[in-house]
């Protein structure tokens, strides 16, 4: 038969959009939890993940990490599969054994899960494993081996064993799933169910098309407001809608907003209306609410809503957000003019110069991470409308071979901006996240600043690297200094380790440079 794709995921991955990934993998394994049959050890976005499986027919399986050290904790991980899959229809149940200091105990967890779970069960585990403490042991194996972590099979890499899967990356790219994902490639059948076509096991290239909505183009509308000098702070009334016209070019569309300052509620507003979506008739925080809810646009929900990319974070009285991305969890606003104040300054950004600011973002408007504010809750964007489709060529593995260009044409200046934001560009790792600390890319992620040229002809999103660098930079100061919500999520010792996945050493490189006892 021929070879599948098969990604896992877990609760890391953020709110995934199955519907999209249906179209580029024929299963998925799903992470059901971690450890003792905890509450508190749940992956968050298992039955979200579990539902849409079902709903779009996407062939799923699941797994558990395992932190068993003794047999009252093997029970305990069994009970906790089964509750959280009860009710559900996984094609197969698989046992995550990683934590080597817990080897004397693999085969007897193993044994159990398959004496429990039978021919549908099986284990993950690393080649030191099968060589070692499960050597000679029966099962259905699942191996991982990156070999330089490409992204792409490397066929010398390949574990040497009998085996139903090789997970060969924790890079893969799969639309519909921000970031990196964990991809495998199935020699068994995944399941019963038949896709109604093979994507894999041809060398031709085949036509897809990517739907841009209406909401997505509103996000990069305000990615732009935020991420150009050109557009600073102000609430004086005859400037804050802006002043004069541009032209942005996003991916081959064009559309026309106010050039000039905004404050923070007329960039949101404008960003929606600009693209297409209705705000109501909003004119400031006082009334977005009312407004935004009235077109049946958007949604109003309290704090505990999980945010996504092109939802709005709102206080009432007098501010408001939008929404970047989920995970890291980035936001961006308009803050304040290079005066501290809201009226009389000069057009334009005139702070964004320099590195990164913990006050102030980058600059009048700007990215920062998500910050402890007294928002009332949040404008849920549910606008579905197809903003225009994008053609582009996707070849045997999954890759895309599009790029798009970007272009700011400000009729106030005779001087013209081209930014790349392309749908092909290099994926955010730890390793680039290092580099950047170390200083290989140099100062500052404005338009033109010398990281941002250097990330951009590398290959990679400068935005979305920055993003990640300030993510880094807040966990790790929250995990040093003991900030409630930040060790609540991350956790300590073992869990942290688990939770933080692969962005572990670069964060607790930053706790001990931030301690003093070691440098980038």
């Amino acid at each position: 038969m021929a070879e599948q794709r098969i990604i896992d995921v877990s609760e890391h991955q953020g709110k995934i959009d199955w519907k999209r990934v249906k179209d580029y993998v024929d299963g998925a394994i799903l992470r059901t939890c971690y450890g003792d049959d905890l509450p508190q050890q749940d992956d968050r976005y298992f039955k979200y993940n579990v539902e849409q499986c079902e709903k779009y027919g996407i062939p799923y399986g699941t797994y558990l990490y395992s932190y068993a050290g003794n047999l009252n904790q093997i029970k305990s991980e069994i009970k906790h599969e089964k509750r959280m899959t009860e009710g559900y229809h996984p094609v197969s149940h698989w046992l995550d054994l990683e934590e080597w200091n817990l080897r004397y105990l693999s085969k007897q967890a193993a044994t159990a899960w398959i004496k429990e779970f039978g021919d549908n069960s099986g284990v993950y585990a690393g080649q030191a494993y099968w060589r070692n403490s499960l050597k000679d042991f029966k099962c259905r194996r699942w191996i991982p081996a990156y070999g330089t972590n490409s992204g792409k099979q490397e066929k010398k890499y390949e574990p040497p064993f009998d085996k139903d899967g090789w997970q060969f990356t924790s890079r893969a790219h799969i639309p519909g799933i921000a970031g990196n994902v964990d991809e495998s490639v199935w020699y068994v059948p995944f399941s019963e169910q038949k896709k109604e076509e093979s994507k894999k096991g041809t060398n031709e290239k085949q036509r897809k098309v990517y739907h841009v909505y209406k909401k997505e183009v509103a996000m990069l509308i305000m990615r732009h407001l935020c991420t150009h000098k050109e557009h600073g702070y102000t609430q004086d009334m005859d400037k804050r809608w802006g002043t004069g016209l541009e032209t942005i070019d996003i991916y081959g569309k064009k559309y026309t907003i106010k050039s000039g300052d905004r404050d923070c509620s007329s960039a949101v507003i404008s960003a929606f209306e600009a693209a297409g979506i209705s705000c109501g008739g909003a004119t400031y925080t006082g009334n977005m609410r009312k407004c935004m809810t009235g077109t049946g646009n958007f949604k109003w929900h309290p704090m505990s809503f999980i945010a996504q990319a092109g939802d709005v974070y709102l206080n009432e009285a007098c501010h408001t957000a939008m929404c970047l991305s989920a995970e890291p969890d980035v936001l961006m606003q308009f803050s304040i003019n290079e005066k501290g104040t809201a009226t009389g300054g000069k057009q334009g950004d005139q702070k964004q110069v320099g590195d990164y600011d913990e006050k102030y973002g980058r600059g009048e408007s700007h990215l920062r991470m998500y910050y402890s504010y007294p928002w009332n809750g949040i404008l849920e964007c549910v606008n579905k409308e197809i903003a225009f489709d994008i053609e582009y060529e996707i070849d045997s593995s999954g890759n895309k071979k599009i790029v798009t260009e970007e272009k700011i044409t400000n009729e106030q200046s005779s001087q013209s901006k081209k930014i790349i934001v392309s749908t092909d560009t290099k994926e955010v790792t730890p390793e680039v996240v290092y580099q950047v600390y170390q200083g290989k890319y140099g100062k500052g992620t404005t338009d033109g600043s010398e990281r941002f040229i250097k990330l951009t002809k590398a290959g990679y999103d400068a935005v979305k690297v920055q993003a990640k660098v300030n993510w880094v930079y807040e966990i790790a100061k929250g995990l040093l200094y003991n900030q409630t919500s930040v060790v609540s999520q991350y956790g300590s010792g073992k869990n942290r380790r688990e939770k933080l996945g692969k962005w572990y050493d670069v964060v607790q490189k930053e706790i001990n440079v931030l301690a003093g006892i070691d440098k980038w």
